[in-house]
């Protein structure tokens, strides 16, 4: 096992605490209970991080840890799944285009305020003009 996932582990508990910290200084109120959510989304992964690493560590666990690997690198590599996920890909952002054309157009019917309306609307052109461009580059180098 890396010294990454031990690194990264320490790294996520720190920012954990450090969420905590500032959610327990502000007394918790209004938008500063949103750092009590991030001190636990930080410290969930890194514990599991660090029992992960322990755990593969061990020279027990070696040849099992080793198969794993051999598991997953032969699964990254098969080529029906990439397909399977290059498609379902496709699909989450056809229908995250179209979401967000209906939301725009039913927060508008709403009355919700221009700024809020403009935002989305801002996230689905950048969404539209970024598969362009991604589609254009890889065009170009695949």
């Amino acid at each position: 096992m890396k010294k990454d996932m031990l690194y990264s582990g320490l790294g996520f508990i720190v920012l954990g605490m450090v969420f905590l910290i500032i959610y327990i200084i502000m007394d918790g109120e209004g938008v500063t209970s949103n750092f009590a959510g991030f001190a636990g989304g930080f410290t969930g992964p890194g514990i599991v991080m660090i029992y992960k690493y322990f755990h593969w560590s061990k020279p027990e666990n070696k040849t099992a840890y080793e198969e794993l690997l051999k598991y997953e690198k032969i699964n990254a590599k098969d080529e029906r799944k990439v397909m399977i996920q290059r498609i379902s890909g496709h699909i989450m952002y056809t229908l995250t285009i179209i979401i967000l054309a209906l939301l725009v157009f039913v927060l508008s019917l709403i009355g919700v305020d221009k700024w809020m309306l403009l935002l989305i609307a801002s996230i689905l052109i950048l969404e539209i003009a970024g598969g362009q461009i991604l589609y254009r580059h890889y065009d170009k180098k695949l």
